[in-house]
């Protein structure tokens, strides 16, 4: 008996993934993308890398605070013109050197 009530829960849940699944579209990476990225990357290196040529040699992006997923992420919202919603606060840094739409729906407590 228990048995049957966890194969229905384990159906019910899978149903209910599966028709959150249908409402997603996935972007691809493709060339533009990797371009946009490229730029996007040198923008921001150029803004927040240290001006010292041999310092700046042996900083990567992971010193700057900005993960490149993020970077990927930002170049996808840029190519396709979508608003990004987030409350990483890394995007902010991204977006002051190169504008796309960002949003976060967190909810600050006024003070």
């Amino acid at each position: 008996m228990i048995w049957r009530r966890d194969q229905g829960q384990r159906q019910a849940n899978f149903a209910l993934v599966q028709r959150f699944l249908l409402g997603l579209y996935i972007y691809p990476i493709d060339e533009t993308t990797a371009e946009i990225y490229g730029n996007l990357k040198a923008l921001v290196f150029d803004c927040y890398a240290p001006k010292d040529k041999a310092q700046r040699r042996r900083t990567n992006m992971s010193q700057l605070g900005i993960g490149e997923n993020d970077l990927w992420i930002a170049a996808v919202a840029i190519q396709h013109q979508l608003t990004l919603v987030t409350a990483d606060r890394d995007f902010l840094r991204i977006q002051a050197v190169q504008p796309f739409d960002l949003e976060s729906w967190i909810l600050t407590s006024p003070s």
